[in-house]
Order: structure tokens, then sequence, then C-alpha cells
């Protein structure tokens, strides 16, 4: 098999330990969002292709390892190809104000990520994009979700758009191995102190997902202390950025 890539073919193979069809990872949408980003890049040249392992989530791809033969279009020099592709994600700063005393708040969930060998693990609400490319969808989807406050779209600042223009789709967390970009959005709300409260170690999640969280409210001043994750120093970041250009 084969992806085209610049008007050259370039083979894909398949590591003879995957039982999936090859054409399952060559139609899955993170695949083919990466080929057409390459078709783009003209300094880049794809020779081959070799899909190391798929991760099927149901009877979608949901996590695709390849790696691609890569070189330099001008010398013909390698260049680093191991690419974990898991598509683009979402996240959400809360900033929620006290109607009596105007002080800020944040919303962190806390969660397990085995990846990095956490039991509790605290950061902004996010989640993967469901293929749709309809970002602010699922950014106030995963909200509710994972906070139980239920957001009208248009409630939502695109933090990314605001700072890069549309020809930007994200921050990229891990681009030396991952092609994953996470879209950054603001909610903004005044509520009664006693309802930001009530919030504090709420427990939320999809437990058809696996996910089982918990609700950490802080001082919005506080929020690059207590948590080192770098979606939500990046989400604080852009927003007091874009606050000090009056943008917000």
């Amino acid at each position: 098999m084969s992806v085209n890539i610049r008007n050259q073919s370039v083979p894909v193979t398949l590591a003879s330990s995957i039982d999936v069809p090859i054409e399952t990872a060559l139609n899955a949408p993170n695949f083919i969002k990466w080929v057409n980003k390459m078709e783009k890049e003209n300094e880049l040249k794809v020779n081959n292709i070799l899909i190391q392992s798929i991760d099927m989530f149901g009877k979608n791809v949901g996590f695709l390892k390849f790696k691609a033969e890569v070189v330099t279009v001008k010398d013909n020099r390698m260049v680093p190809g191991i690419i974990f592709c898991r598509g683009g994600s979402v996240a959400i700063l809360v900033i929620l104000k006290s109607k009596e005393t105007g002080k800020e708040y944040s919303v962190l969930t806390v969660q397990t990520r085995v990846p990095v060998a956490s039991f509790q693990y605290a950061e902004i609400p996010a989640g993967m994009l469901d293929g749709s490319g309809h970002f602010v969808g699922v950014a106030a989807k995963e909200l509710k979700e994972e906070t139980g406050l239920e957001v009208t779209e248009d409630k939502l600042i695109d933090l990314s758009g605001l700072a890069y223009g549309d020809g930007v789709d994200g921050i990229y967390p891990s681009p030396g191995g991952c092609d994953e970009f996470i879209r950054l959005f603001l909610f903004r709300e005044t509520l009664e102190q006693a309802k930001i409260e009530e919030l504090q170690n709420r427990l939320t999640g999809c437990l058809s997902e696996n996910e089982s969280i918990t609700l950490d409210v802080v001082p919005l001043e506080n929020l690059w202390r207590k948590s080192h994750d770098g979606k939500t120093l990046s989400a604080l970041y852009l927003y007091e950025k874009l606050l000090s250009e009056k943008k917000l």
C-alpha cells in the first residue's frame, strides 16, 4: 500500500505483529491529517512509512505509532521520524469570580495519569477531539463531563485563535515525538461564593471511559503553583498575555 505526498507514491507497510488491516490505519483521521500537513511542507521528503502499532477504540483507530523515513529536500539529510499519532485535543481554563468578594478561582481536575506514573495529577479540563473538527463543541462537552459546568458555546473564548489566528491548530506539547496539538479555551463566569465552593472535591468524569475525577478549586493567583501540567501553564500564560494586551 502507499500514500501520495506531493505527487510521490510513498510505500506504507505494516509490522507483522499487527492484526488490523492496513486500510484501517490509512483511513484513520489522525493519520490522514498528518499526511495532509506533510503535503504542505516543501522542505521535507517522506521516503517510506512503517506502521508499528495500532490501538483501537472500539471500531475506530485511537492511537497509531509509525516510523517515517524522512529527509531534507535541500541536502538529503535524515531527520527523526518516529511519530505517536494521537491527534488533537482541547483544554479549558476555567475562571470563576466570586460575586461577593471579587476573588477569582480556577478549577483543576485531579485524576490518575499512568503514562507519568501519577495517581493524582492536577490539570485543567481537557479531552481529545472527536474527528468532527468542531473544537468549541468538544470543549463545551468536556467541560460539562469533567466539571459539571454546563455552558453554551458562545461563552467559550478561543485563546489559541486570539493569540495565533486560524493558521495554527493550537500548542504542541511534545513535537519531538507526538503529533498532538491542544486548542486552548477560556471560560469565565461570575458565581456566588457558595456555588464556587460547592465544586471543591466534587466527583465527576465519564465512567464509561474509566474516568474518575475529583475537582480542586484553587485561587487563580496560585494556579501556576498547584499544577505543573503543560497545557495548564500554557493556557494561563496566554490568558495573562492576552489580558495585558487588552484582547480579553
